[in-house]
């Protein structure tokens, strides 16, 4: 993370690439790119059915919320 933050000149490497695509007119949102609000719950599901190695278990909730706010564009916390 200590690489992209400096490649990106943020202190943030989770902003850091949002900025970048607001910054060249890239989309920051899924629903940009067609993702319909309806299907956020089937890629939700998804998610958890499929894990893949994570340092935690996944939360579908978390994952649920995650992706409402990348569907709406706003900034990753």
């Amino acid at each position: 993370m200590t690489r992209i933050s400096r490649a990106l000149g943020t202190e943030d490497a989770t902003i850091g690439p949002h900025e970048l695509a607001k910054s060249i007119g890239a989309p920051t949102a899924l629903k940009d790119i067609g993702m319909p609000e309806d299907g956020l719950d089937r890629v939700a599901n998804i998610a958890v059915l499929n894990p893949y190695a994570n340092p935690r278990p996944l939360d579908r909730n978390l994952i649920r919320a995650l992706l409402e706010n990348a569907y709406h564009g706003h900034v990753p916390a």
